[in-house]
């Protein structure tokens, strides 16, 4: 017996096997689509250094053409 809470709504869930859960860890699919948006639009965040350019030029190649 598998037992938990959806990461997303907290929703306790109680399954005996994976397979009885295809969302697994999140109770449906709407929690998993909130759950994948909210790292798409920057609310979760892996804190680290941050990244330099490794050829050391801007990011503003797009401007060039103006």
């Amino acid at each position: 017996m598998i037992a938990g809470r959806c990461p997303t709504c907290k929703k306790p869930y109680e399954i005996a096997e994976l397979r009885d859960l295809p969302t697994f860890p999140f109770c449906s699919e709407r929690c998993r689509l909130l759950d994948l948006g909210r790292w798409i639009d920057g609310a979760y965040a892996i804190p680290g250094q941050e990244v330099r350019n490794p050829t050391g030029e801007d990011d503003k190649a797009d401007d060039e053409d103006d």
